[in-house]
């Protein structure tokens, strides 16, 4: 690998020494590091814009929200991604700070495995009017601005799935079955399996349970409002968009899907055990 990306979170303890270290170590081995601006920043350096096609490795340093936020950014792609966990439950960043160099090492050599994983695209009209585009790798979130009830038709490949009262619905993939999906009451879902999680939020009704659809479907979400509040979607907990009212929202899967770098042996059920406290 000639060239690789950098991302990390500026916010977490340490990071300024931990970024010069592996850039340092990096262009050692002969790599070249782009930086996104905030790691420029912080070491000092000029942010240069680069086309991300001519990057051969993303790394993450940070939590999943790092990793989360270069896959949709760096969208669409065919290199890899790799996380290193300097935050704190990182289901995506397993590789720890101390392990770093050596799995990086490994990485370098052409020694690693890669995971495909679905992601989503969403199409929503805003308020202006114009279509807009969102990609998410985890989950894609329909909820009231104002944090009320609202109702929400759902279709599946246009047939009608059911009509939720609910404080919003979480549209998920197999990768985001551990996030908010899991919180809201979802399954959890090996990345291994094809599948499109509903999960409700906080429903009225008590038999409006999660269900998994097919990854090939299309799902189409008519959103309900009482008075002037307003309906927004949000990818992966980061990007938020305010949609015109009575407009579907279009969820599919992408055509291509986010390759994420396994550098261990890990399985996904050891680290559900680790990243859960099971025993």
């Amino acid at each position: 690998m000639q060239t690789v990306f950098l991302k990390i979170n500026a916010g977490r303890p340490g990071i300024k020494k931990v970024t010069l270290s592996l850039v340092k170590w990096l262009t050692a081995k002969g790599v070249k590091v782009v930086l996104d601006g905030t790691a420029a920043k912080i070491t000092g350096r000029k942010a240069v814009k680069t086309d991300l096609a001519l990057i051969d490795l993303f790394i993450a340093l940070g939590g999943d929200g790092t990793l989360l936020s270069m896959v949709r950014e760096a969208h669409p792609t065919n290199a890899p991604f790799i996380g290193i966990n300097a935050g704190m439950l990182g289901f995506l960043t397993e590789i720890k700070l101390k392990d770093m160099k050596s799995a990086l090492t490994k990485v370098l050599k052409g020694d690693y495995e890669i995971d495909e994983r679905s992601s989503l695209e969403t199409e929503v009209e805003g308020l202006t009017g114009k279509v807009k585009t969102l990609y998410s790798l985890n989950d894609i979130v329909i909820s009231a601005l104002k944090g009320r009830l609202i109702t929400l038709d759902v279709h599946v490949n246009d047939e009608y799935l059911n009509s939720y009262r609910a404080d919003g619905i979480i549209i998920s993939t197999p990768t985001g079955s551990t996030a908010y999906s899991l919180s809201a009451g979802g399954p959890i879902v090996s990345p291994k399996l094809n599948g499109i999680i509903i999960t409700p939020i906080c429903p009225h009704m008590l038999s409006n349970r999660p269900i998994i659809v097919p990854d090939d479907a299309v799902l189409k979400i008519f959103v309900k409002v009482k008075g002037d509040n307003k309906v927004k979607v949000t990818a992966d907990g980061q990007v938020e968009c305010l949609i015109a009212k009575e407009t579907p929202v279009i969820i599919r899967k992408t055509k291509s899907p986010v390759k994420l770098v396994v550098p261990s042996k890990n399985s996904f059920y050891e680290i559900l055990r680790q990243k859960l406290n099971w025993r």
